[in-house]
C-alpha cells in the first residue's frame, strides 16, 4: 500500500509546468554532453581516458547532497530550492569556461553536478504535489522531455561548436548564459506553500523501511547498468567505428529525438497502460536492445538503426519510473525523490569507473552483458517492494 497526501494538490497550470521544465536545459546539457566529450577531454588536458571518465564520477558522486536538497525542499519550498541550484550550476560552468588546468574542470562538474542533483528532485516534487497520480504520467513526461531536448538543442550544437574551434570552454560560458536565464525565469513561478502541509519524514525514518530500500536497489541496478553503455558508448563509437567529435554530436541529435519520442510516449500512454507496467515492460526491452548491439556489426545504418530503437525504450522506462516512484511516499516526495537520485547516482558511480574497464578487457559485448544482468535484478526488486504502486 502507498501512503497518501493529506489535502488535494494545487492545481499546476501550463504555464508553470512549463518554466519549471525549462529550467533543467543549461544543466542537463551540460550533465549530457559529458558522455560524448570524454575522448574530447583526454585530448583537450592531456589526461588518459580513466581520468576524463573521473568527470562523470565527480558529476554523480554529488547526488549524495540529494537529500539534503529534498528535506530543504520539503520544509521551505521547491521553488527556492531550484533558483539555489541553479546558482550553483552557474557557477560551476564559468569554472569550466575558464578551465586550463584539469583539475579546475572537474571543479566545476562537482557544482554542476550538485546543481543537477539539487534542481532534479525539487522540480520533480514541485510537479508532483501539484498533479493526480492518474495524471502524472503526462506531467513528468513532459518535464522529462527537456532531457531530449538538451540532446538536440544543446549537446549537438556544442560539440558542433567544440570541434569548430578546437576547445571546449566556449561551450561552458554559453551555457552559464543559459543557466542565468533559467534562473530569471524560475522567479516567475509561484511557491506555493500549503498552510496545512504536514511535516516532512525524515530520512532516517525512511530508510529504516525495507521497502524503500528495494526501490532504492531497484534506481542503483537499473539506472546504474545502463550507464554502464552510456560511458563506454563514444569509445565505441571513435575508437571501434572510427567516429569523430562532429560525428558523435550529429549522432545525439538522432538519441535526442529518440529519446524525445520515448518520453513522449510516456505522455501519450504511460497513465492508460500503468506506470508500473510501462517500467518493467521498457526496462526487459531495453535489455533486447542492448543484446542486438552485439550483432549490428560496423555499418553506420544500422548502428544508428539499434541505437535510435535503445533510446526510445530507455527514455520511456526511466520517464515512466519518476511518476511510479513519486506515489511510494507522498508526505515525503521529495526526500524520496532525492534519495533515488543518491541511488542513482551511486549506480552511476559505479560506472562510470567499471565501465572503461570492463570496455578494455570484454569490448561493448561485455559491456552490455553486465548491464542487461543489473537491469533485471533491479526490476525484481522493484516487484518485491510493498510501496510500489500496482499501477
Amino acid at each position: 500500500m502507498t501512503e497518501h497526501s493529506i489535502s488535494e494538490p494545487t492545481p499546476l497550470t501550463t504555464r508553470e509546468l512549463f518554466l519549471v521544465t525549462s529550467g533543467r536545459l543549461a544543466s542537463t546539457t551540460a550533465f549530457r554532453i559529458v558522455y560524448p566529450l570524454l575522448p574530447f577531454v583526454t585530448h583537450q588536458f592531456h589526461v588518459s581516458n580513466l581520468d576524463a571518465a573521473s568527470l562523470i564520477a565527480l558529476q554523480t558522486a554529488a547526488a549524495f547532497v540529494s537529500p539534503l536538497g529534498g528535506r530543504l525542499a520539503d520544509r521551505y519550498g521547491e521553488r527556492r530550492v531550484m533558483i539555489g541550484g541553479l546558482g550553483l550550476f552557474i557557477l560551476g560552468a564559468l569554472l569550466c569556461s575558464i578551465a586550463v588546468a584539469f583539475w579546475t574542470f572537474q571543479l566545476g562538474y562537482v557544482l554542476i553536478g550538485l546543481a543537477t542533483a539539487i534542481y532534479m528532485p525539487s522540480g520533480q516534487s514541485y510537479l508532483s504535489a501539484r498533479s493526480s497520480y492518474e495524471k502524472r504520467g503526462r506531467v513528468l513526461g513532459i518535464f522529462e522531455m527537456s532531457w531530449a531536448v538538451a540532446a538536440i538543442i544543446g549537446v549537438a550544437p556544442l560539440m558542433y561548436l567544440i570541434n569548430q574551434v578546437d576547445n571546449l570552454r566556449i561551450a561552458f560560458g554559453v551555457l552559464a548564459g543559459i543557466g542565468a536565464v533559467n534562473a530569471l525565469l524560475l522567479f516567475r513561478i509561484p511557491e506555493h506553500r500549503g498552510e496545512h502541509r504536514a511535516a516532512p519524514i525524515s530520512t532516517t525514518v525512511l530508510l529504516r523501511r525495507p521497502a524503500v530500500w528495494l526501490i532504492l536497489l531497484f534506481a542503483f541496478l537499473t539506472f546504474g547498468g545502463n550507464d554502464l553503455f552510456f560511458v563506454s558508448q563514444s569509445l565505441w563509437l571513435k575508437n571501434g567505428l572510427g567516429a569523430n567529435e562532429a560525428t558523435i554530436g550529429a549522432l545525439f541529435v538522432v538519441i535526442g529525438i529518440a529519446e524525445l519520442l520515448g518520453s513522449t510516449s510516456v505522455v501519450v500512454f504511460a497513465d492508460k497502460l500503468g506506470k508500473r507496467r510501462s517500467v518493467i515492460f521498457g526496462f526487459f526491452a531495453t535489455a533486447v536492445s542492448l543484446l542486438l548491439m552485439a550483432v549490428v556489426g560496423t555499418q553506420w545504418w544500422a548502428v544508428s538503426a539499434v541505437i535510435f530503437c535503445f533510446y526510445v525504450i530507455i527514455e520511456y522506462a526511466i520517464v515512466a519510473s519518476f511518476p511510479l516512484i513519486s506515489e511510494t511516499v507522498p508526505h515525503a516526495r521529495a526526500t524520496m525523490m532525492a534519495l533515488m537520485s543518491v541511488a542513482v547516482g551511486t549506480g552511476r558511480i559505479f560506472s562510470s569507473f567499471s565501465s572503461v574497464y570492463l570496455y578494455a578487457i570484454g569490448g561493448i559485448l561485455l559491456v552490455n552483458a553486465v548491464a542487461i544482468g543489473f537491469s533485471m535484478m533491479g526490476l525484481v526488486a522493484l516487484s518485491r517492494s510493498s510501496l510500489t504502486p500496482k499501477r
